[in-house]
């Protein structure tokens, strides 16, 4: 597919574009929220995600009508209560706060941000799980508002600073028991877990489901306060998804999923020195690697030449750093260096620096 802008447009146009010419159509869309990007996605499937991910709400996929569904809510309250000794067999809770974020930085189209319209702050910050300062960086390249990133970012972070909260469930489905009709359940519904031996009585959504029709006492379901698509265990899933992502044979999506993001601006050259602090170098527009340009210094004996930025990771526990250098012709004095020099500073605030040798 081409790429196509979107001038303040609701999900609907981005889920007509991605699903066309694919035999699904755009189904119940109750998502109002209008966005200005760029979409460079080349598959259905990829579109829908970064649709969903851009606009919010549930996507649902409604496989034999063949049509894509974007709700604000993907599910109804059913009054069904999962507890022990009536249809709970097991349950275990898992509480994840890896990705767990609580200052999100946004950069839009060529570096955009929207700190002139939020007190001069490139990011937006949300401490109502903890006190402690997590940050991570939004990808809003597609972006040229601001306002709407401000929006979006705000949105994104609601959901990232609190620790997502899930359930796996072994159940039995009662419903199809004569004066047991109100426990019926589907995807995305509001279910009501009761444990006593752990103090537990919450309501969450079903979001994925392992349903077995001969044995129903051994239905496996996972539960989550966070939806982000709905899975379902059978063939017609499966087959849905194969279709909406075998328009390209390489799915964007995906690939994305894979690749660390950049942290670091303007990493290719591809807007000269901006985001750089400058000490010798000159861009090079002719001889590019993963672009069409690059850094180039002349080297001068006893002279020290040098490219600085400084970027705000999340928390992880690893990062990786790659460059690539041309090394032809290159000679280093007595005690010349060529690499990557990398600072570190903690919450505490010390340091530590370490020197990468590329040469």
């Amino acid at each position: 597919k081409e790429t196509v802008d979107f001038n303040a447009d609701t999900a609907e146009a981005p889920m007509r574009h991605a699903l066309e010419g694919t035999g699904w159509s755009v189904g119940t869309v109750n998502v109002t929220t209008k966005r200005t990007w760029q979409c460079t996605e080349k598959n259905a499937l990829s579109i829908l995600r970064a649709t969903q991910n851009i606009h919010g709400g549930d996507l649902i996929f409604d496989c034999p009508n063949r049509l894509v569904h974007l709700v604000t809510f993907g599910g109804n309250d059913s009054g069904a209560l999962f507890a022990y000794r009536k249809n709970l067999k097991s349950i275990e809770r898992v509480v994840d706060t890896r990705s767990l974020v609580t200052r999100l930085y946004a950069y839009g189209k060529d570096g955009m941000t929207f700190a002139s319209i939020n007190d001069g702050k490139e990011y937006v910050e949300d401490f109502t799980y903890t006190g402690e300062v997590r940050i991570s960086t939004l990808d809003c390249s597609n972006f040229t508002n601001p306002y709407q990133m401000l929006e979006y970012t705000e949105m994104r972070l609601a959901e990232y600073c609190k620790p997502r909260v899930s359930y796996v469930l072994s159940a039995m489905d009662l419903s199809a028991l004569t004066g047991y009709e109100h426990e019926a359940w589907a995807l995305g519904d509001i279910v009501t877990v009761d444990d006593k031996d752990l103090n537990l009585s919450v309501k969450t959504r079903v979001v994925r489901r392992q349903y077995n029709l001969q044995e129903p006492w051994k239905t496996v379901l996972e539960l989550s306060t966070t939806l982000r698509e709905l899975g379902d265990s059978s063939a017609q899933w499966d087959k849905a998804a194969d279709v909406l992502a075998s328009t390209d044979v390489i799915d964007r999506q995906e690939v994305k999923d894979m690749v660390p993001f950049n942290h670091l601006r303007n990493s290719r050259a591809d807007s000269g020195m901006n985001y750089w602090t400058n000490s010798g170098f000159e861009v090079d527009a002719e001889n590019g690697v993963s672009g069409t340009a690059s850094f180039k210094a002349e080297g001068v004996l006893g002279m020290t030449k040098s490219l600085a930025q400084t970027v705000y990771p999340a928390s992880r526990r690893s990062y990786t750093f790659s460059a690539q250098i041309a090394s032809e012709d290159l000679q280093k004095g007595p005690s010349g260096q060529v690499g990557i020099e990398v600072t570190f500073e903690y919450e505490d605030g010390t340091t530590e620096t370490r020197f990468i040798d590329l040469f």
